[in-house]
Formats: C-alpha cells, sequence, structure tokens
C-alpha cells in the first residue's frame, strides 16, 4: 500500500520544516506542496503525525519513559524530567505546518473537485492534530491557525478546542455518509481507499474525544448516539493505523532509532515488567526480551546503569520490527473507552456491558500482540483481571488500557494523565517533584508571538511549566 516516493517527499517536508527557525506560528504554508493533488497532501499528513509521535526523542524519551513502561539505563535527562526545548518545538511545527496547513489545504482542493470523501478525511486529520497539539501543550491557535493573513494567532481555551474538535468531527460524518470522490488507494496509508473504515475512524475519534473531556462537561447524549450509530470500531480489522516498510528510510521511528541506530540504552521499566510478571501476563515476553542472565529485569526508572546495559531487558523485538505499525487508535483502546463510559454511567447497559467491553479490550490487545485465545482467556481467569462491581471497575479498566497502549509512548503518558492508573510516583532523581502533566510551550512561538503566548500562560495554573495540568486533568 505504502509507495516510498510518498514517503520521501513527506521526508522532505519535514526536514524543510525542522530547519526553519523563522518559522512564524506555522500559519502560513511557507512548504505549500508544489503539486494540486490533495491525495498527496493528506498523504504526507498522516506520516508527518505518525513519524513525529513515534520519534524515539519524542514518544519513547517522553512518552512511553514517562509513563515507566520504559526507562533509559544511559542519557535519561528526558526521563528525569528535563526535556529537549528543540523537540517539543518540532512537535509544534510540525503538527500545525506539516499536518494542519496541508489537511486545510487538501480540505480545499478536494472540495473544488467536488470530492467530498476526501474532504471529510481530512477533517478527520486535522482533528487528530489538534487534539495532539492541546493534549500536550494546553491552549493553542485554533479558530485563528492556519488562516492566511495571520501570522500571530490566538491561543484558544482548551474548551473552544476541544468544541472545534468534535465540530470537524461531525462535518467530517456529513461528508462521508453521503460522499462522493475517491481517496487514491496508494496515497491512503490508512485504509487504503476505503471511506467505509473512515466513517468509523472518525467515529472512534470522537469517543476517544469525548471521554478526554467527560469530567469537565456533559458528555452522555453524544456518547450513546456514537454507540447506537453502530460506526465505532468492532474488530482489530478497524484499527487506524500506519503500516511501515522494512528498510531505512519508511521503517517505524522506534526501529531506526534503537537497532538501525544502535541506541541500546532504552530499556524495559521495572514498573511495567513487575506488574507484568506478578500477574503471569503472557504480554511479558512479546513487551520484553530477557536479560543476559535469562531473566525478565527492568531498570528502576531515572537510574543510570551505564555500565551493565546487558543486566536489564530490552524491549520486545515485535517492538523493534520495522514495519511495526504506527497506531493512531486501536479497536482495543476503543473498547476500554467504551468500558469506562459503560461502567460510569455515559452509555447504556451498566455494569455487565461495562465487563463485556472491557474483555473485548483484553482479548483485541492480546491478539494483536499473537497471544492465543486459550492464554487470553487463562490470564483473565485469574483473580484481580475480570470485574464485577462498579468500585472495580474504573482501576482496572485504566490498568488495561495502561497496557494495551503499550509501545504508543504519547497517548499511553496522556491516557495516564487522565485516568490516573495504575499508581505511579515519579522517577529516582527527578528534576521536578511529579511526572510532567504537560509539554513547554514551542520557544518560536514565544519569541515570534509573544503576546498571545503571554496571554496563553497566564490560562495555565502553573504559566507555560510542566506542572501546569491540561484542561481536562483532575
Amino acid at each position: 500500500m505504502k509507495k516510498i516516493v510518498y514517503l520521501f517527499i513527506a521526508s522532505l517536508a519535514f526536514t524543510a520544516v525542522s530547519c526553519d527557525k523563522d518559522f512564524e506560528e506555522v500559519n502560513t504554508t511557507q512548504n505549500s506542496s508544489l503539486t494540486t493533488d490533495p491525495n498527496l497532501l493528506l498523504g504526507g499528513a498522516i506520516i508527518a503525525t505518525q513519524n513525529t509521535i513515534y520519534n524515539a526523542q519524542i514518544g519513547a524519551d517522553m512518552g512511553l519513559c514517562w509513563a515507566q513502561h520504559w526507562s533509559k539505563v544511559q542519557y535519561n535527562d528526558e526521563e528525569k524530567y528535563i526535556p529537549r526545548r528543540a523537540l517539543m518545538n518540532s512537535m509544534w511545527t510540525v503538527m500545525y505546518s506539516s499536518v494542519i496547513a496541508e489537511a486545510k489545504e487538501a480540505y480545499t482542493l478536494a472540495g473544488a473537485a467536488g470530492n467530498t470523501n476526501l474532504q471529510g478525511a481530512s477533517l478527520i486529520i486535522q482533528a487528530n492534530a489538534f487534539q495532539i497539539v492541546t493534549d500536550l501543550y494546553g491552549p493553542c491557535p485554533f479558530t485563528e491557525a492556519v488562516v492566511p493573513g495571520i501570522v500571530k494567532p490566538v491561543y484558544d481555551s482548551e474548551e473552544v478546542v476541544y468544541e472545534g474538535i468534535l465540530a470537524l468531527l461531525d462535518e467530517a460524518e456529513v461528508l462521508l455518509a453521503n460522499g462522493t470522490g475517491d481517496f487514491t488507494p496508494s496515497a491512503d496509508y490508512v485504509y487504503g481507499g476505503d471511506f467505509s473504515k473512515w466513517r468509523k475512524f472518525g467515529a472512534s475519534l470522537k469517543l476517544k474525544a469525548l471521554m478526554r473531556i467527560s469530567s469537565k462537561r456533559s458528555v452522555s447524549s453524544d456518547l450513546q448516539a456514537l454507540v447506537n450509530s453502530g460506526l465505532l470500531f468492532s474488530s482489530n480489522s478497524d484499527t487506524a493505523q500506519l503500516i511501515y516498510t522494512s528498510s531505512q528510510p519508511d521503517a517505524n521511528p522506534i526501529y531506526e532509532t534503537i537497532v538501525y541506530g544502535g541506541r541500546t540504552e532504552y530499556k524495559m521499566s521495572s514498573v511495567l515488567v513487575d506488574k507484568l510478571a506478578g500477574t503471569n501476563d503472557p504480554r511479558l515476553a512479546v513487551y520484553a526480551q530477557k536479560n543476559n542472565a535469562n531473566a525478565y529485569v527492568g531498570n528502576v526508572p531515572g537510574v543510570e546503569n551505564s555500565g551493565n546495559y546487558n543486566a536489564f531487558s530490552s524491549p520486545g523485538t515485535f517492538y523493534l520490527n520495522p514495519t511495526l505499525p504506527g497506531i493512531i487508535i486501536s479497536n482495543a483502546q476503543v473498547q476500554f473507552l467504551l468500558a469506562e463510559a459503560a461502567s460510569k454511567g455515559f452509555i447504556s447497559g451498566g455494569i455487565d456491558t461495562a465487563r463485556e467491553y472491557y474483555l473485548a479490550g483484553i482479548r483485541a490487545n492480546m491478539t494483536v500482540n499473537g497471544i492465543s485465545p486459550a492464554a487470553a482467556d487463562a490470564y483473565i481467569a485469574q483473580s484481580g483481571i475480570d470485574f464485577f462491581t462498579t468500585a472495580q471497575a474504573n482501576e482496572r479498566i485504566g490498568y488495561q488500557t495502561w497496557l494495551a497502549l503499550y509501545g504508543q509512548g504519547i497517548e499511553t503518558w496522556t491516557e495516564w494523565r487522565r485516568t490516573g492508573f495504575p499508581a505511579l510516583s515519579p522517577v529516582f532523581d527527578a528534576a521536578i517533584p511529579q511526572i510532567p502533566s504537560r509539554f513547554y510551550y514551542s520557544t518560536d512561538s514565544q519569541n515570534t508571538n509573544n503576546a498571545n503566548y503571554t496571554a496563553a500562560a497566564a490560562m495555565l495554573s502553573n504559566g507555560d511549566t510542566m506542572l501546569s495540568k491540561v484542561w481536562w486533568m483532575n
């Protein structure tokens, strides 16, 4: 499905953006594609999103390590909450210039061509990107983002951004429900041009967005409407993901860093290894490799052990495969979100329905990890895995979500920030007294849009620091 030429085009765009130090709030598309084909614009936006999220210095150092799935035995400043600001800058810049801007342009071009299906897909890509940005930083440009003539956009509150995200997804569904036009299969790296799958993708992203803000506003009617629509993911074949190729430079970025790049300081966290071992979880052998003593041993988060790399378990070979998909949202995550919604009474069915979704989520994730149905059933049958009361539900759903998001660094840390499960403590020798709650704003935004940056920082409880909670955090 993937064509290397498209990846090459996207990589050139990424390089150009990353080197642009004078970019003014990414509201003019200085790197606008020379082609007028919206298919290529959307294909490039998909690649840029996943390459950035799965970049090891972002998704691992400030995702998997902050969620305590991985730990680094050397070069672990980021793990101890001393980030490189340039990496936080790059996330901001890529999401706006290489994703949102390109998707907006694709929307316009597709509209001119009467391709409403492609317009719907472009809105879903935009919604996903805006959610990544606001979940990482807090208030951010939305209403004035990538608007011609506006180079210093206002930063909207997170509430405004989220309502905008939901509106984008609603518009996408209208366009896709009775849409016309095609998405060139070779440019659609998610579903190969199947717009019935894109409708499910949009609905499932809306589910995630609603659950993320469920502590801040009423979401019940919207969630029940999604359930009733029949559009939510129901099988692993629905999962939205980018399939990488088997060789450089188009392989999964985690492989490119750890295997191809020889950065073997990335090890398993003792927190995750101990939890998996303590419940006889069959995913341990998939998530991790044994150390030089033929045992699963994780590094204590924050502790440097640079003289003894081989004493600790490396990530499993399955997760170091060059073709490992870059997941946007999985069927398992959708099932866990529905389980939580049912357990909290946001949708009908109560605790019994919650259990059905929960068990479906566990089984879906086990299948992805190559675990047999019999082994999955044996795991579920253990005491402390299944639940039968509302009191047990939220903690166990949150814990299983944390496990199932293994490999998705930013999403793992983000869902942990929302649910608080499992209970985690700051790493050893941490630079701040808590696990970070957000990214710092882009330094470029401070330099080029200082008045609006200052107003946004003032909306945060502790200003532009990693201690400030984003809006939906409790």
